[in-house]
């Protein structure tokens, strides 16, 4: 079977990498047979790309097996490089969305998960990450399910008006069929890492605790202040979106093991602090995130059925419509930063023959210009990736938020003393050391 992309899916054209590097032992044909267990059990692993007139669709079942690329790890740059190349390699039609480099060592190794966006979201590929690695040395099965779609995140959802809905959603696209055929982009990002370090990252979540408030919402009031401070009020977004995960049965059809390419997400706006205390803004964001994602849980139905009447245009109409949005959103991705929370990075169980050593993460996106700082834990720290279009957001400006958004914690965490742990330099790119 096969179908047409939606325009959303068209629209998100991105990769992301994670890069695991592990102690231990890997065997070259236990990781093939586990990649091959894991892609029986995703629809969205093993199909394809194929283009059909001006658009693409999608085709079941006619993937391959997932490519695994293997190289010797020599040093600590490696992983590094490997990830750019992945970043910047389109995922080709007839070929499956995702990718494993394996870099190995003695005893040592690193792996490399390179996902299309247009599958899965950054949820998602943890799941492939972590269902990989146990399939190493674990045998339980992985039950297939069916393809999943936007028509099944939708269900059974009947909108009020289905005739003025459908001539609203035939008129938009009709509206972007008029757009002038334009090349795609070529977008180049600036990338920083860095850790909240122990002490910090401790002090923050036993404060939150304290205030009854999730450390995603005080990381959201830090990072108003932070742009504030280092962009200057004329150069914020003037949003602060933070993606949902769709799972934890607040999308029915979206289970907690399957792969989707997003769920909602949650808006606020920056510059709203209207001088009060930073912990009673971050506890109205607080109540404010609950109450968007009981919201969004509602309306998540009605507006995929929406998306999904909408025709999409030629793919170099996208092109100037992704064009568009950039020229007019100068504040940063369509006057909005993201702000992303995978949480623990927990992949690895106790009965495994290897250890989780590090993790890191890298996103490009091939259309729109991207501007994000997303968030995760790792051994007990607190770690960030900050990505940035260079037409959205100037190096040193990244370095600056980077340093504004430490010192509000620092200020706000019982006057902990915090600065980012000491990075490494590479080219205008920083990674943690």
């Amino acid at each position: 079977m096969s179908r047409p992309l939606s325009t959303i899916e068209h629209l998100i054209d991105g990769c992301i990498v994670y890069a695991i590097r592990l102690e231990g032992e890997i065997d070259e044909t236990r990781l093939r047979a586990a990649l091959a267990r894991v892609q029986a059990k995703h629809p969205a692993l093993r199909a394809t790309l194929r283009a059909h007139g001006a658009g693409l669709r999608y085709v079941d079942d006619s993937a391959g097996p997932i490519p695994l690329r293997v190289a010797p790890l020599r040093g600590d740059d490696d992983s590094r490089r490997e990830a750019d190349l992945e970043l910047e390699t389109p995922f080709a039609c007839g070929c499956a969305q995702l990718r494993l480099v394996w870099l190995h060592g003695v005893g040592r190794h690193e792996l490399l998960f390179a996902a299309s966006h247009r599958i899965c979201d950054g949820m998602s590929l943890l799941i492939v990450a972590r269902e990989t690695l146990k399939a190493l040395h674990d045998a339980s099965p992985l039950l297939p399910y069916a393809a999943l779609t936007a028509r099944d995140i939708v269900g059974d959802y009947r909108p009020e008006h289905p005739r003025r809905r459908r001539w609203t959603a035939r008129a938009i696209g009709l509206l972007l069929r008029l757009l002038p055929p334009m090349a795609a982009p070529v977008n180049r990002e600036h990338h920083v890492e860095w850790s909240a370090g122990p002490v910090l990252s401790s002090a923050l979540r036993q404060r939150c605790k304290r205030e009854q408030v999730s450390v995603h919402a005080a990381l959201l009031v830090a990072l108003d202040e932070a742009l504030l401070t280092a962009l200057g009020r004329e150069q914020v977004p003037a949003w602060i979106e933070s993606p949902m995960d769709g799972r934890r049965g607040r999308v029915p059809a979206l289970a907690d093991d399957r792969l989707f390419y997003g769920g909602g997400g949650l808006k606020f706006r920056t510059g709203q602090d209207n001088g009060r205390d930073y912990w009673e803004r971050v506890r109205g964001a607080h109540d404010s995130m609950q109450a968007q994602i009981e919201r969004e849980s509602r309306e998540i139905p009605s507006r995929y059925h929406f998306c999904d009447l909408i025709r999409p245009p030629a793919a170099s109409q996208l092109n100037a419509l992704v064009r568009l949005g950039n020229v007019l959103g100068l504040k940063g991705s369509w006057n909005r930063i993201t702000l992303s929370n995978l949480g623990q990075i927990d992949l690895v169980g106790d009965e495994a023959p290897f250890r989780l050593e590090d993790f890191r993460l890298y996103v490009h996106s091939h259309s729109v210009h991207a501007l994000g700082l997303l968030v995760y834990a790792l051994h007990g720290q607190i770690r960030f990736y900050f990505m940035g279009d260079r037409s959205c957001i100037e190096f040193d400006r990244i370095q600056a938020l980077r340093d504004a958004f430490m010192a509000v914690l620092a200020a706000q965490v019982e006057r902990v003393q915090a600065a980012a742990v000491p990075l490494v330099q590479v080219g205008d790119a920083t990674c943690a050391g």
